[in-house]
Formats: structure tokens, sequence, C-alpha cells
């Protein structure tokens, strides 16, 4: 609530002598085939790293599934198994934390082929608030703008010059 009046007040004051112009991020991500064309990407890739993860686990399955079948083991060749699983047990922990977790190969595979296109919708709303004299642009999809008129949206300006490569 504090940061929506503080944010009414910037705006409220801004607004004064300046012009303002609101974006939709969110439209532009629905609407930027790009964005499609990255997540589709990213898709395939993670789908090559689950089944390599479903590899690792149907490995560890058939393991686990042979000290508990097999009575006839030797203590010896029992220990061997024993140590594989936990091997691979751990082989599995390494490689679902390094793709999936935390700054994993998923985030920074989607940051590496999202950032150019954030970067191009950036520039683009630049152009357009040179050209229209705009002094503030903000992101409604942020939850931060409560209220804005449409004819301050310029969202439909960046599809239309994203989708022309930059054309107007």
């Amino acid at each position: 609530m504090k940061e929506t009046l503080v944010a009414m007040l910037v705006v409220a004051g801004v607004t004064y002598s300046q012009s303002i112009a609101v974006v939709d991020s969110d439209r532009i991500f629905e609407n930027f085939s790009e964005v499609a064309d990255a997540t589709e990407l990213l898709e395939k890739e993670m789908e090559e790293w689950e089944a390599h993860a479903d590899s690792l686990q149907e490995e560890i399955d058939a393991i686990r599934s042979d000290l508990e079948y097999t009575m006839v083991m030797s203590p010896e060749h029992r220990r061997e198994r024993e140590a594989l699983l936990r091997e691979k047990t751990a082989e599995l922990q390494e490689f679902l934390a390094a793709t999936f977790g935390p700054g994993g190969l998923v985030e920074r595979r989607n940051t590496e082929l999202v950032a150019p296109i954030v970067s191009r919708i950036n520039e683009v709303v630049r152009e357009i608030s040179v050209e229209e004299d705009f002094d503030l642009v903000l992101d409604s999809s942020g939850g931060l703008v409560v209220y804005a008129s449409g004819a301050i949206d310029i969202t439909d300006m960046v599809l239309e010059r994203l989708a022309t490569g930059g054309e107007y």
C-alpha cells in the first residue's frame, strides 16, 4: 500500500510538466513471436535434460531392485552394488541441482535466450519515447500503475514496431 501511494505521488509530481506513457510488458511477451520461439527452444532443451534425469533415475531404480531381489549375492558384490547406488544417487542429485536448481542451467539458459529480447523491447520503447516526446514510461504489468488512460498506452506501438523489425 505504501509503495502504491509513493508511486502515485511520484507520478503526480512528474505529470505536472512531463508527458507519460504506459506499456504492458506482459502483453508484449504474450504477442511477440521471438518470445514464443525462445520459450519453445528452452522447453525442447529442458525435455532433453529431463530425459537424462529420468535415465539416471532408471539406473538407480534398477540397482535398488537388484539389491532387493537378489538373495544369493555375495557380500562383496552387494557392497559394490550399494556403492554404485550411492554414486548414481549423488550423480542424479548433482545433475538436478546444477540443471534445475537456483542459478542452474535452466535459469542461465533462460537468461541467455530472453536477455536479447528484453533488450530489443527496451530499445523500441526508448525509440518511441524519444519520437513521441514521452518523459516517462511505466510498465502497467508490474502492478504499480493503478490506472492509465488508453490514450497513453504505447503497447500497440511497441508490438507493431517489433513485428516490423524496427520500421515505423
